[in-house]
């Protein structure tokens, strides 16, 4: 089982909550918000259930877990929009807004066979898949429940086709989400 839903921090069904809660100036407070309304969405439950209850508690490094459910889920967000997804085993997702990216900036984050593989390609292709490598590596840190505390660069990403990732002796299943036109959406699964 798998699903996703996003919704943008300027929907107007959100503008309520915002108003209730007096956040309608912290976007932090508001991606949190709509996000827990997107993942009662998802399980059909009402959406009080996540806004005013201790079903969900984060893990060493943030990752969110579910407290009284099986299911597992992971919530991304970028610029105005949230996605969230659940599923029957541990998951991470990413998504970034395309915009214009260079490599020295993120360099870091890649090895070296990631960097000659972009350093071949021309914007704004290059540009694009700097963002791709960049969500596979953030979502499999996310499933790991490590986030960015890990070393991206330590991932390696199968080259050119980017359906999987290992990190030390794991396999992770990749798949992009299509989300929107302006947003890269990942999602990674462990192999088993």
């Amino acid at each position: 089982m798998l699903k996703f839903k996003s919704g943008r921090l300027t929907d107007l069904q959100y503008q309520p909550y915002y108003q209730e809660l007096g956040i309608e100036d912290q976007p932090k407070q508001q991606q949190t918000l709509v996000g827990k309304i997107l993942l009662a969405k998802l399980l059909e439950l009402p959406e009080k259930t996540f806004l005013s209850g201790n079903s969900i508690a984060e893990g060493e490094h943030g990752k969110p877990y579910f407290t009284d459910r099986n299911e597992h889920f992971n919530i991304s967000h970028s610029d105005n929009l949230v996605t969230v997804a659940v599923s029957d085993q541990p998951i991470g997702i990413d998504i970034e807004k395309i915009k214009p990216k260079q490599l020295g900036k993120l360099s870091h984050a890649f090895n070296v066979g990631e960097i000659a593989y972009l350093n071949k390609l021309h914007d704004p292709r290059k540009s694009e898949q700097i963002l791709r490598l960049w969500t596979i590596k953030e979502a499999v840190l996310k499933e790991l429940g490590l986030g960015l505390t890990s070393k991206p660069k330590n991932i390696e990403i199968s080259l050119p086709r980017m359906d999987y990732a290992k990190r030390d002796g794991e396999k992770f299943k990749i798949d992009f989400l299509g989300i929107d036109h302006e947003y890269i959406g990942t999602m990674a699964t462990k192999v088993k």
